[in-house]
């Protein structure tokens, strides 16, 4: 009988791929399922995935065996292991991290991976033998590795009876504990069904003649739910609270009487009457758009749709989703960050109910992995994916159309740890595998994006005008140089920004300021000597936060006591320098001290549901200034926003960044369509020191075309994307001496085959972070060239670092850096 070998892809980030023996007395193996194989020295066991079965025998003297099989049927598809294929050579990193990436824990086990008992299962459940008996000690020590679960059970492999409990949710990793996603629930009123006759409910209007205000309640209640349909429907509870100015005593009043009914359902779940609404028509301009998409698919497999802010966007790709689900394909919609997508999941659900399946990295890991399984074995599948983008590596069947919502977004860009992927670039790969379309959307489209669809490559589709024939928004320049010179300011506000403000809020109306700096201010300096208090352990200045009264590093995280002198000079004349979203917020109390002001930013979205009721608080009006950091540009939509202020545009175009000037655009210019969005046109105000600078011309006009031609231009001159392929190589370490001259010889390697492009290595604007020294290299790629040249990069830093004198210093590999 013929040997049988398996090729495993192992979870480490270890190069290759490991070929072990397949013993006769083991089941059937398959690409694509999962085998507990041995990897190293020791007892140390890996869940890999087999890529090949073959016979043919290594030419090394001993081949090692697996021990188990741990699938019925394939858990990753053929089209996933190519897309993984594709996205480790193109980003220079072991399949191993890309399988990490892709996989939900639960299905990528190893020697490491920290066990517990789950309290709400393992109690109901009578198991016997080694399973028991893992349960049982789980008792006592709480937590136990899979190597340790070994040894309890006397078995060189474990994972057999591991995997057997998790699926039985007796067992679960340790990190669920810490992180236990579920979704946001929100309270619904709506009429006992006694009270829903129109008889009935003139009777209670009888009944409450004498109890003005909760008579007041019930009719703001008729007034809220009548607007999907003429029949009474549920009302968010605090919408209606909110609306009627009553309270929840008078509110439980009304449930205890028999009138109102109170119930809980997930947040983003639309009512049944909203389900059962006609789609709306499209506008004339959405119409064209859409026939427009559609010829273009005719010719291109990706196609750009620049569409301005509130022009409607999402009606096409639900229109063109609903085609695909008509042809029995697979749809996934990606969204820069699931976070900030409740309005949108809500409105697919509407539209396709159960259909919708939701993916995150905030989900449970057995919900992502029960999503991941029923995708790969299940009978019906969802038939629409929304996710961020990890959502890329579900195992899809039969995906017919990629949907990236605002693909000029960084947030698709996967910085640490690696594979540092783009998700907008992979998901033209995916939907290539699959055969499939892929649709991109942005007001602000990213500068390569625009080059390929103006070049051919992608077809290219505009929609200019808003949704109902809605004027853009007004943008206003005001000149802080001026105002403060002539005394009109007041904090960090102009006496034109405060006016606009008042105006819309006498008028019941919305603000939103925009500030790109989180804490209350960015720096304490010593009015002496000028000292600045930094990190130990990085070379940053640290960022004074009052709400905890701490010094922080935005950086590394670590937490300071302020200073009440000098740590050079011992001077106690300390004073604040600059602004952030926190003092912004004080700011606006002081200025309106009856606004109700929010703050949207990384220090106040922590928790797992924040952000959602921040935004859903400012939906319903219970919000009127809502104060945040770039956060506040992604994709929000609401009614009632007339305003919109970004207080310092000069500090988002001084960035040392060859991309300064587009995001500095793309930021205002998303903020600004944050305004306006319903009846009449909006008003943007924009203060900044140089209200000349020609990129605040460019918002002023909405004019994606004069920042694209402006910034072609010096991309073309300087040899940068799209006309290069950028290669970020950052070395740590914690010796300085180390670090530099392993930089110093990686960079006269490099120059051996690509001279003067490959730039540094250079000493970073934050040169240690984590008590890690930096030295950065950047290499610019010919285009027509460029996997040529990724091949001598690879092979010429495997040289450099194989060398013992450089292989403790640690390195970065960032392909297509953002």
């Amino acid at each position: 009988m013929r040997s049988v070998y398996i090729d495993v892809i192992l979870p480490l980030a270890v190069p290759g791929i490991f070929t072990y023996a397949w013993p006769e007395d083991l089941p059937t193996v398959l690409p694509g399922m999962r085998v507990s194989v041995p990897f190293g020295k020791g007892r140390k066991l890996y869940g890999g995935l087999v890529r090949r079965v073959h016979d043919e025998r290594p030419g090394y003297r001993t081949v090692r065996s697996a021990m188990a099989l741990l699938d019925n049927a394939p858990v990753v598809h053929e089209h996933q292991f190519n897309l993984w294929e594709r996205i480790a050579a193109h980003y220079l990193c072991s399949l191993g991290e890309v399988m990490i990436a892709a996989l939900p824990a639960q299905l990528a086990l190893s020697s490491e991976t920290r066990l517990v008992a789950n309290p709400a299962m393992a109690q109901d459940l009578v198991l016997k033998g080694r399973a028991g008996l893992l349960l049982e000690a789980l008792e006592h020590r709480h937590v136990v590795t899979l190597e340790e679960a070994g040894e309890l059970l006397g078995l060189k492999n474990p994972m057999p009876v591991v995997k057997g409990l998790m699926d039985q949710g007796a067992l679960q990793l340790e990190e669920e504990l810490k992180d236990t996603w579920k979704p946001r629930m929100v309270t619904y009123v709506g009429l006992n069904e006694s009270a829903k006759e129109e008889q009935s409910l003139h009777a209670w209007f009888d009944k409450l003649e004498r109890a003005p205000k909760q008579l007041h309640l019930l009719m703001r209640y008729i007034e809220l739910s009548r607007c999907l349909s003429d029949d009474p429907r549920e009302v968010d509870r605090n919408a209606l609270l909110r609306a009627s100015g009553s309270t929840s005593a008078m509110l439980k009043g009304l449930v205890e009487k028999g009138l109102f009914t109170t119930y809980d359902r997930e947040a983003g779940i639309p009512v049944n009457e909203a389900m059962r609404k006609p789609p709306p028509s499209l506008s004339t301009a959405q119409t064209e758009a859409l026939q427009e998409i559609k010829e273009r698919f005719n010719a291109k497999d990706v196609v750009l749709l620049r569409g301005v802010t509130s022009s409607g966007k999402t009606e096409l790709y639900i229109t063109l989703i609903q085609e695909a689900l008509d042809r029995g394909e697979q749809v996934l919609y990606l969204l820069p960050e699931i976070a900030l997508t409740t309005q949108i999941i809500s409105r697919l659900r509407e539209r396709f109910g159960e259909r919708i399946a939701i993916s995150h990295s905030r989900m449970a890991q057995h919900e992502r992995t029960a999503l991941w399984l029923h995708m790969a074995q299940g009978e019906a599948p969802p038939s629409v994916v929304v996710g961020a983008r990890s959502a890329l590596f579900l195992p899809f069947r039969k995906l017919g159309l990629i949907v990236v919502d605002e693909e000029h977004d960084p947030s698709y860009k996967q910085h640490d740890p690696s594979p540092r992927y783009h998700a907008r670039d992979m998901a033209i790969v995916l939907a290539g595998l699959h055969g499939a379309k892929t649709l991109l959307g942005s007001a602000t489209p990213a500068l390569e994006s625009l080059h390929n669809a103006k070049g051919g490559k992608y077809g290219h589709v505009e929609l200019l005008t808003r949704f109902g024939d809605v004027a853009m928004p007004n943008v206003l320049r005001v000149d802080l140089r001026d105002s403060q010179k002539r005394k009109l300011m007041r904090g960090h506000f102009s006496q034109t920004l405060i006016d606009t403000v008042q105006q819309a809020l006498d008028r019941r109306e919305q603000a939103i300021i925009f500030q790109n700096r989180r804490g209350y201010v960015p720096v304490w300096q010593c009015e002496t000597c000028g000292w600045v208090p930094e990190c130990d352990q990085c070379d940053v200045s640290l960022t004074y936060h009052k709400h905890q009264h701490q010094l922080r590093c935005h950086y590394c995280g670590r937490h300071y006591a302020p200073p009440t002198s000098c740590g050079h000079c011992g001077s106690p004349r300390l004073r604040m320098l600059g602004f952030g979203t926190e003092k912004i917020e004080e700011e606006l109390a002081e200025i309106f001290p009856d606004a109700r002001i929010g703050r949207m930013d990384q220090d106040t979205m922590r928790g797992k549901h924040a952000m959602d009721r921040l935004l859903t608080s400012f939906g319903q009006g219970g919000i009127d200034i809502l104060v945040g950091t770039q956060m506040v540009t992604k994709g929000l939509d609401f009614d009632h926003v007339s305003v919109v202020g970004i207080l310092n545009a000069d500090n988002l175009m001084r960035f040392p960044d060859f991309r300064a000037h587009e995001r500095a655009f793309q930021l205002m210019a998303q903020v600004a369509g944050r305004s306006g969005r319903r009846k009449q046109a909006g008003t943007v105000i924009i203060q900044a020191m140089d209200v000349n600078n020609p990129v605040l011309d460019l918002v002023v006009r909405h004019d994606v075309d004069g920042m694209y031609q402006r910034e072609i231009e010096h991309r073309r001159a300087h040899g940068y994307p799209p006309f290069t392929r950028l290669i970020e190589l950052t070395l740590k370490h914690r010796s300085e001496e180390r670090v530099a001259a392993t930089g110093a010889v990686l960079g006269l390697a490099l120059r051996e085959g690509l001279g003067e492009r490959v730039l540094g290595p250079d000493i970073p604007l934050v040169s240690r972070i984590r008590d890690r020294h930096l030295r950065k290299l950047l290499i610019k790629l010919r285009r027509t060239a460029h996997h040529e040249e990724k091949a001598f990069v690879s092979d010429t830093i495997d040289r450099v670092f194989g060398d013992p004198a450089h292989s403790a210093v640690q390195l970065v590999t960032d392909v297509d850096p953002m």
